[in-house]
């Protein structure tokens, strides 16, 4: 994290922030960082970051808190050109990551208001980079993860069935070389679903379902296996309350790739 950090500040710097540099007395300063409402992301790799240009950040929350508006979240002392110089980039974080983990709150509190038991999964649609802040943004939300790399699991797609063929098949060879590791595979239909449960996959993702269509696939699935049962595709926060009763699992790509941020700014006293 520490290069990444350093990739950061050479990217806004360059040769050095001029305007600072220019017009302002690198004194002793302090300043307040506010912002909200929602759920607070990105305060730890902040704190590694403050420490990157020596200003001093104190605060009383965590990430995973829950904020109102205009709440003082950040108290940052240092030289001025310091502060001055880290500003858009300690902003920049904090708006993008507290964004996803708001609208995973948001997701997440609607979903287990008709199915308590359900899980929110972030996908692998992260922004090249960022996945381990962003999927930390979910998990500050109330989510988890789903895949953090490939090597983490076997999800047998529609373009490996396009080339493999047959479920049975895939999952068997998958079981055959990784014998630890869950084993998914997404289902575009009935058919495809009930294959999968009875090759012996520990999941099934139901891929662009209608709620009704789950609802018949689930009855139909639940007389022959208790795999584990996920739904994807087509999932937004208007639509969520009618698909969440049939699943374990719902995963989401707008958890990372259409989180509106978070406003927060940066206030010399």
């Amino acid at each position: 994290m520490a290069d990444i950090l350093d990739d950061w500040l050479a990217e806004d710097l360059g040769d050095g922030d001029i305007t600072s540099q220019s017009v302002v007395d690198n004194s002793s300063c302090r300043a307040e960082v506010t912002g909200g409402p929602g759920i607070i992301s990105g305060l730890e790799i902040c704190g590694k970051l403050l420490s990157k240009v020596n200003v001093k950040g104190d605060t009383s929350f965590s990430d995973g808190d829950r904020i109102k508006s205009n709440v003082s979240i950040l108290s940052l002392s240092g030289k001025a050109h310091d502060i001055l110089k880290v500003e858009r980039l300690l902003l920049n974080i904090l708006c993008h990551l507290s964004g996803i983990s708001t609208f995973t709150a948001k997701i997440v509190e609607l979903a287990k208001s008709v199915n308590p038991k359900i899980e929110i999964l972030a996908t692998r649609k992260t922004v090249p980079g960022l996945r381990e802040l962003e999927k930390q943004a979910v998990v500050h939300g109330g989510g988890q993860t789903h895949r953090m790399r490939l090597d983490d699991a076997i999800l047998i797609k529609d373009n490996h069935l396009q080339l493999c063929k047959e479920i049975t098949k895939a999952v068997e060879s998958s079981r055959m070389k990784h014998p630890d590791l869950m084993i998914e595979v997404e289902a575009d239909n009935n058919e495809q679903a009930l294959e999968a449960a009875k090759s012996g996959a520990d999941r099934v993702m139901l891929d662009n379902f209608t709620p009704e269509a789950i609802e018949k696939t689930v009855l139909n699935l639940r007389e022959i296996s208790d795999i584990e049962i996920e739904i994807s595709g087509g999932i937004t926060i208007d639509n969520i309350r009618a698909y969440a009763p049939f699943a374990d699992f719902i995963s989401l790509g707008s958890l990372t790739m259409a989180a509106p941020s978070i406003d927060f700014s940066l206030h010399v006293n």
